[in-house]
C-alpha cells in the first residue's frame, strides 16, 4: 500500500470537497466520504504539528 503523505492528503481532501459542492456524491456514500475527509484532516493536523516541532528542533540546535 503505498503511503500517505500530506500532498496525497490534501489532494483527496480537496477531491472530496470538489465532489460534495458539485452533488458528485450520492446519499449512499455521503457518510463514508466525511469519514475519510475527517481521518485526512487528522492526519494532515499531526503531520503539521509533527513538521512544525522538527524545525523548531533544528532552529534551536542551530541557536538561531
Amino acid at each position: 500500500m503505498e503511503e500517505l503523505t500530506y500532498e496525497k492528503a490534501e489532494q483527496e481532501l480537496e477531491q472530496i470537497l470538489d465532489d460534495l459542492r458539485n452533488d458528485r456524491i450520492g446519499i449512499d456514500a455521503l457518510a463514508e466520504k466525511v469519514e475519510r475527509a475527517s481521518k485526512l484532516i487528522v492526519f494532515c493536523k499531526e503531520k503539521l504539528a509533527s513538521t512544525e516541532k522538527k524545525v523548531d528542533d533544528i532552529v534551536k540546535q542551530l541557536g538561531l
